[in-house]
């Protein structure tokens, strides 16, 4: 894969993470929610859509090849983006 194509997948994995995040923040009521069949809808629901969602940005960006230093960058995106919403909390 060419450098180019690598790293545009790695920014698209960063900011994945990032919305990610901050979605996960926005549904938090409904995904710890006390009746457990709103959570199991919810929180199957959130993983399905967002799993979609990356997997056809993958394809559109490089064709569905999936490596496993993209997942780092998910999981960086989500720590920036917890970082950023505590700096603006402050």
């Amino acid at each position: 894969m060419i450098l180019s194509l690598q790293l545009k997948t790695l920014l698209f994995s960063f900011f994945f993470g990032g919305i990610f995040s901050f979605f996960l923040r926005l549904n938090y009521r409904f995904i710890y929610h006390s009746n457990r069949m709103i959570k199991l809808l919810f929180t199957f629901a959130f993983v399905l859509l967002f799993t979609l969602i990356y997997f056809i940005g993958l394809e559109k960006i490089n064709y569905g090849i999936l490596h496993s230093y993209y997942f780092i960058m998910i999981i960086l995106g989500v720590l920036a983006e917890h970082g950023i919403e505590k700096l603006i909390k402050k």
